[in-house]
């Protein structure tokens, strides 16, 4: 456009200066025909040629002037254009984000670029604290100031959603001096030159702070102020939906987890209902899995007493916190103390032979750093079992500051975090007791069906731990099996048996070793999965071979068996289709059991 002008301003100067020279010229030579002067002439030549060259200036400064108003005018209309195009980019932008505080971030960023502001942050409304917090948190995290929701400047500007600035306290707020009092610190605490409530439906969702402007005199023109109040709109609508979607998705989520928690209720409930009815078959089992839950639960036991004690003291003495965390460097040190201590990491353990030395040294630099003789003892002790040697110094700070209470609840807390610790271990050990019980009683699988043979044999293992603990080695040798057609519950009857078997055979045995393996093999062209149990026993001999499989025949003392195990595994095998097959001589036995890969034809299995 200004390449246009230029053409324009010059194409008619030509013309006029044309113009005014033919003109002089004419009137200079009409006046030397009459005055017939040489010197006239030349005069009334340098003369035409000045007052041209005047003429041409002045009509192109006036040119300058005109085009200089067109362009302003011009770059006017394009940084409005560019303003609209980058609202509408922003308005789109708010569309598709559906985190609030994502919503804030980008609010914040787009008043930086549109206004030139040096800072701009939301203090959003947070329900679980009844407070306004920044969002996006401030760079400097001194500024991370929060305000309460019955502040009366903040519910003043919920009342009142207008743009305020610190000249209009004194003018709007002079008849409220408590209000203007906390509206003058608002200002102070954010370091904020305008303030905006976001207010929809006369709820306020957040409140908008904005730094000086990034100018030489850090003051906001009218134009901005106008864009401002567009972009305010825009950004409570969008916040106000975010927020609500937030909420939606919260409360489904929620609503989710308890129809699942309830759901899961129900199916333990009826789970423990039938593994009611399925223990009684357990027999001697019964036993072994008492004493394999009890000891947990007896560590479960003490460690919740413990920690009833922690949280006990803790709770009647945390109000006591407040005189000694008023003092900064008290604060500090506890906090320091807290987070160490209370974080779940591992830390080496000292050497107990170094303890009374390394507790002695400890004790003569607590003395050196002015603690009391009798809080050195304790503080010693209290560093060298918690291994914190890196925070000795913030130690001697709780005790030189006399801050014996937070020294207690310390401790409380160390003391809480390790029984916790206790009880998720022996948890731990019951869920597995529990889940291999389940498994082993099959409570949430039909009859039949594709199972793992190798994890059945594996919770059998777990459910006979306490008799196979003593001092019997088992080895697996597994290899890829795939899933079986079978009922399992009926299977783990058979693995259960041909264990206790092996175990019975081993009690006089020097090194009594168990050997469990799974491979594949086939049988008359047919796919099988072998099992084999094999231990270094006693054997049996050829004489009773034949008998094993014999309904009430047992080679056990009196009241240890009633002779049906094994008749019973071979009723199993059978059954499912297999066959089941024992070698054995002096010093080891073996089992081996095989079952058929596909599903048998057989009208008993469904």
């Amino acid at each position: 456009m200004f390449s246009k002008l230029k053409k324009i301003t010059f194409a008619y100067e030509a013309e006029f200066l044309a113009f005014m020279l033919s003109l002089f010229s004419l009137m200079n030579l009409a006046i030397y025909f009459q005055i017939q002067s040489t010197l006239f002439l030349i005069l009334g030549s340098l003369l035409t040629v000045i007052l041209a060259y005047g003429i041409i200036k002045f009509r192109n400064l006036k040119k300058i002037v005109q085009v200089d108003k067109l362009l302003q005018r011009s770059y006017r209309k394009a940084d409005i254009m560019e303003y609209l195009t980058s609202l509408d980019e922003f308005k789109s932008a708010l569309i598709s984000i559906n985190e609030p505080i994502a919503v804030c971030q980008k609010i914040t960023s787009y008043i930086k670029q549109s206004l030139n502001s040096e800072e701009a942050i939301v203090y959003l409304w947070e329900e679980s604290s009844g407070a306004f917090h920044p969002k996006p948190l401030p760079k400097n995290d001194s500024n991370h100031f929060f305000f309460y929701v019955y502040d009366p400047f903040v519910l003043w500007l919920s009342d009142n959603p207008r743009l305020v600035i610190p000249s209009d306290l004194e003018m709007v707020l002079s008849h409220l001096p408590l209000t203007l009092n906390k509206g003058k610190e608002f200002f102070e605490k954010t370091n904020a030159h305008i303030i905006v409530p976001l207010v929809l439906n006369s709820g306020l969702l957040g409140i908008l702070t904005i730094s000086r402007k990034n100018s030489e005199d850090g003051i906001y023109t009218l134009d901005d102020i106008e864009r401002l109040s567009e972009i305010v709109e825009v950004s409570t609508l969008s916040l106000s939906n975010a927020s609500f979607y937030n909420q939606l998705i919260t409360m489904t989520e929620t609503l989710e987890a308890k129809v699942k928690e309830r759901t899961r209720e129900l199916e333990e409930t009826q789970s423990q209902l039938v593994m009611s009815e399925k223990m009684a078959s357990l027999g001697v089992m019964v036993a072994g899995i008492a004493h394999e839950i009890n000891t947990p639960a007896g560590v479960i036991n003490a460690a919740s007493d413990n920690l009833e004690g922690n949280m006990l003291y803790t709770y009647l003495h945390v109000n006591d916190l407040q005189p000694y965390l008023n003092n900064i460097v008290v604060r500090r040190s506890f906090r320091k103390l807290l987070v160490k201590l209370l974080r779940d990491t591992q830390r080496t353990r000292i050497d107990p032979s170094q303890k009374f030395k390394l507790k002695r040294e400890i004790k003569e630099n607590l003395l050196k750093l002015g603690v009391s003789d009798s809080d050195a003892n304790d503080g010693s002790q209290f560093i060298v079992d918690n291994n914190i040697l890196d925070l000795m110094e913030d130690v001697a700070v709780l005790y030189k500051n006399k801050a014996h209470t937070v020294m207690e609840i310390l401790k409380n807390g160390v003391g809480a975090a390790r029984n916790i610790k206790n009880i998720k271990y022996s948890i731990q050990n019951v869920v597995r007791i529990v889940k291999a019980l389940k498994y082993y009683s099959h409570l949430d699988q039909s009859s039949y069906g594709e199972a793992d043979i190798t994890e059945g044999i594996e919770n059998t293992l777990i459910i006979l731990h306490n008799q196979i603990k003593q001092g019997i080695d088992i080895q697996r040798e597994y290899n890829p099996i795939p899933k079986v057609y079978c009922n399992i519950d009926e299977l783990n009857q058979v693995w259960t048996n041909l264990v206790n078997n092996a175990i019975h055979a081993l009690k006089n045995a020097k090194s009594p070793r168990i050997t469990i393996s799974t491979s594949t093999k086939e049988l008359a062209g047919n796919p099988y999965v072998l099992i084999t149990f094999s231990d270094n026993g006693t054997g049996i001999t050829k004489e009773i071979k034949d008998r094993i499989w014999d309904p009430f025949f047992t080679t056990k003392d009196q009241g240890e068996g009633s002779g049906l195990g094994l008749g019973i595994v071979k009723g199993i095998i059978e059954k499912h289709k297999g066959t089941i097959k024992v070698d054995s001589e002096p010093g080891k036995t073996e089992f081996k059991v095989y079952l058929p890969i596909a599903k048998p034809n057989n009208d008993l299995i469904p």
